[in-house]
């Protein structure tokens, strides 16, 4: 009897204490000292308490209470906030309190991707964060991993991805205000792995891609980054995103359905962070990286890869791509801070009415005269140049109807390009910057902000796949 008392007892303790866990208020780490609110927009703060539980959240003159659900889930919204330099506490009251000490407002940018987004400073590698930075107040530059917020220090360098750093510190030192980067990234992923495992399934039924992705990782299965990266953070107040993926998916034979993954990502992304709010649907800026890898394997689908990034700007609203190719071959390029600096040309131009030349040459139209291909751009800046010199151009094809393409002349003529090939007598396909023989970071069309064009094809072609 003694001994079943003793069991009852200790069942009754262990519950008790179960009880007293679930009743204290929590939020997900997104939410730490140290961090960056974003201005200008509400504020979602969310957690868990007891079911029925009051909580309160208080920062900045304003509180704002509500009761935890049936489930124990909760969630206030601070109206939008004036941007401070000024430290302060947010205070979360239920049958506990939670102070958050440090707090800014600023813009908070998301980064995301695989591996190049993931290459952080590395002593051991001899990447520093250049010391002439750190004679700078870095103090209101902060970003966020899984475990909580940090500053920038020559200690917590090796914590942070240089793309992000090199994009967040031209942020930094134009707008003059706090800057939060989100850090929410994994290396050797592909872009399904960043969808609702849901989601991803529809949109691979209507492409027709194999059910297995053609993808052996299990970190890159569908839904598997999303579920630990994403879903956690969702739906924190954010500037917009920064991206730099789409590697896997040209190793693995989707990168041509890449012109649709990508927007269908973005789409989702934004979806869901409305909905989770309770709010209507904001098309934040979403800015890219185009990947400039032309290394092998030489079946991956680079070149279709790149062309589908192209492509995405006018399918998608909101969107920018940082043009990238002259700094490969590699999977991994070296030299990570034009990529960072190219995506804050995007967000300084759009989102902080910045009056600069933000792209390289895009190509906007294509016409057909006789044996020769005419091509207009966007984003020409002062003009249209050859990185060479001179008006000659490099690294043009062109192709009849059978698709078989041939190297072409190509020059510069005022605001046009010219392609003609003595070979194709009447093109009706061009392409430029396609597969390299030997894979070199050389580009040809540049504009006269210095900005190399994009590379694109034409064509509607898959990539061959039949051995695949």
């Amino acid at each position: 009897m003694k001994e079943k008392l003793r069991k009852l007892f200790i069942v009754s303790i262990a519950v008790a204490y179960s009880s007293m866990a679930f009743a204290i208020v929590k939020v997900p780490n997104i939410f730490s000292d140290n961090m960056v609110l974003q201005r200008e927009l509400p504020i979602p703060v969310w957690g868990t308490a007891s079911p029925g539980e009051k909580v309160s959240v208080s920062f900045d003159g304003q509180t704002r209470e509500t009761t935890a659900d049936d489930k124990g889930k909760w969630m206030v919204k601070l109206g939008p906030l004036n941007t401070s330099k000024i430290e302060k506490k947010m205070t979360i009251k239920g049958s506990n309190v939670i102070i958050f000490k440090g707090v800014l407002v600023g813009e908070v940018w998301l980064c995301s991707g695989q591996s190049n987004m993931a290459d952080s400073f590395n002593p051991q590698k001899k990447r520093y964060i250049e010391p002439e930075y750190f004679k700078m107040d870095l103090s209101r530059f902060r970003f966020s991993k899984k475990n909580g917020w940090y500053k920038i220090t020559p200690e917590t360098q090796r914590l942070l991805s240089r793309v992000a750093f090199y994009f967040g510190i031209e942020l930094y030192k134009e707008l003059d205000i706090p800057i939060g980067l989100i850090l929410r990234y994994n290396s050797g992923t592909s872009i399904q792995a960043w969808m609702p495992k849901d989601s991803s399934e529809v949109i691979r039924k209507e492409l027709n891609i194999p059910v297995d992705w053609n993808e052996n990782l299990p970190i890159s299965f569908p839904g598997v980054q999303f579920d630990d990266k994403i879903d956690p953070i969702i739906p924190i107040a954010i500037r917009g995103v920064i991206w730099y993926q789409g590697e896997r998916n040209a190793k693995t034979y989707t990168g041509w359905e890449y012109r649709w993954l990508l927007p269908f990502l973005i789409r989702t992304w934004r979806e869901l962070w409305a909905t989770r709010a309770g709010t209507e649907l904001r098309k934040f800026p979403f800015y890219y990286v185009q990947v400039p890898t032309q290394e092998s394997p030489r079946d991956a689908e680079w070149p279709w890869l790149r062309d589908a990034m192209r492509r995405v700007l006018d399918m998608t609203v909101n969107t920018g791509m940082a043009i990238f190719y002259d700094y490969g071959p590699s999977l991994h390029p070296e030299n990570k801070q034009p990529a960072g600096e190219r995506l804050a040309l995007l967000a300084l131009a759009h989102d902080y009415g910045r009056n600069i030349v933000y792209s390289g040459p895009l190509l906007d139209r294509v016409k057909f005269r006789d044996d020769k291909a005419v091509l207009t751009f966007k984003h020409i800046g002062g003009g249209l140049r050859s990185k060479s010199g001179g008006s000659h151009l490099r690294f043009f094809e062109i192709a009849g109807e059978d698709g078989k393409y041939a190297p072409a002349n190509a020059w510069i003529e005022g605001k046009t390009v010219i392609v003609q090939s003595p070979k194709i007598s009447a093109p009706v396909y061009v392409r430029y910057l396609f597969r390299k023989p030997e894979p070199d970071p050389e580009v040809s069309l540049i504009n006269a902000e210095g900005l190399p064009a994009s590379s694109f094809m034409t064509d509607n072609f898959k990539p061959p796949r039949d051995d695949k």
